[in-house]
């Protein structure tokens, strides 16, 4: 595994969480300066589908030859997060 950082991450990457598979990255948010800040991420099946967005924070380790960004946090709680970003990037 790689040093942690969300500047690797791809859209369509695996995302992992501390107690399985979450879905994958959908979209990644950026700010003009700063690079990647939040990751949207496709989890659920297609008819339950939703789109919670991690703060690039949350990331612990990237595995960019396994494509698969590991994040810190339960499926559970990160499946809940909501589903737009805060209004000031």
């Amino acid at each position: 595994m790689n040093c942690p950082s969300s500047l690797e991450a791809r859209e369509g990457d695996h995302v992992v969480a501390q107690d399985g598979h979450l879905g994958r990255v959908d979209r990644i948010l950026r700010s003009e300066s700063a690079g990647p800040i939040y990751l949207v991420v496709a989890v659920g099946a297609l008819g339950r589908r939703r789109y919670p967005i991690l703060h690039h924070a949350l990331v612990s380790d990237v595995d960019a030859s396994d494509r698969t960004i590991y994040v810190r946090g339960h499926r559970r709680s990160l499946e809940r997060l909501p589903e737009s970003p805060p209004l000031v990037i």
